[in-house]
């Protein structure tokens, strides 16, 4: 028991043992790396999340196998070691299953893309963090990568346009107020004409309150080019996507996403 105490929460383990000096200075680290994904909210950086987590799994074998020995040298039974295998599957799965909650409690949180409308930025598969916090305190951008709320599915676009601002498509030329933009995140996947309706579009102004967002893929994407899609409201602005995760699904790596 004071193993599998010490992988879940550090220090307890030890305290159980009476080793009350390294029990508390476990079980301290283990909060003050709590308190980096809240109330500090640091996992909004995706180095940081990547240090939270390996140092969380460190603190947490070396709690788990620290007890391990020691409650092997005071007993008269001889613990498997087995236990050890044990041990690192425990930490494993106990972050995984506890990351997500907190996470959520700070602010972030875990999506993965299911669509092929962001490629390359974002490809079916993909898991990433979001801060559903982002905007409560900063304006959307033109080119900012967005998470929204469309007929009850959640998903990524990209804001092209903004109230005030006239856009047009010419034969897959974006005009932003009569100047084409640059957009090195594109991507097309059909042969020209395969989708007249997407390469050539309005001009529209964009009224108050509203946002014109299309997907990287532009060929496939469902966005702000189709009259059952339309303008975005401001209230459909969930959060911002911010990071791949790759600990979160093994074969991915962790990338800010731009």
């Amino acid at each position: 028991m004071p193993v599998v105490l010490s992988v879940l929460v550090p220090g307890t383990g030890h305290l159980l043992l009476g080793q009350r000096r390294r029990g508390w200075v476990l079980f301290v680290l283990f909060l003050v790396l709590m308190c980096c994904i809240w109330p500090l909210r640091l996992p909004r950086f995706v180095l940081v999340m990547n240090l939270i987590a390996l140092i969380w799994l460190v603190l947490s074998l070396h709690a788990g196998f620290s007890t391990f020995l020691s409650q092997n040298a005071i007993s008269e039974r001889k613990l498997s070691k087995l236990w050890l295998l044990a041990v690192s599957a425990l930490a494993l799965i106990w972050i995984k299953l506890l990351l997500t909650p907190l996470l959520l409690l700070s602010g972030f949180q875990v999506l993965e893309f299911n669509s092929s409308s962001m490629q390359s930025t974002l490809v079916k598969g993909d898991q990433f963090i979001a801060d559903k916090d982002y905007y409560r305190h900063r304006a959307v951008a033109r080119g900012d990568l967005i998470v929204l709320r469309k007929k009850d599915f959640l998903t990524v676009k990209r804001v092209i346009a903004l109230a005030g601002d006239t856009i047009s498509g010419e034969k897959r030329n974006i005009l932003l107020n009569g100047q084409p933009i640059t957009e090195p995140f594109i991507q097309h996947t059909l042969s020209p004409g395969s989708n007249p309706e997407l390469d050539t579009f309005g001009p529209f102004t964009i009224p108050t309150g509203k946002y014109f967002v299309m997907g990287d893929n532009r060929d496939v994407s469902f966005d702000s080019r189709r009259p059952d899609f339309g303008l975005l409201d401001a209230a459909d602005i969930v959060g911002k996507p911010l990071y791949i995760y790759g600990f979160l699904k093994r074969g991915r790596t962790s990338r800010k996403l731009r």
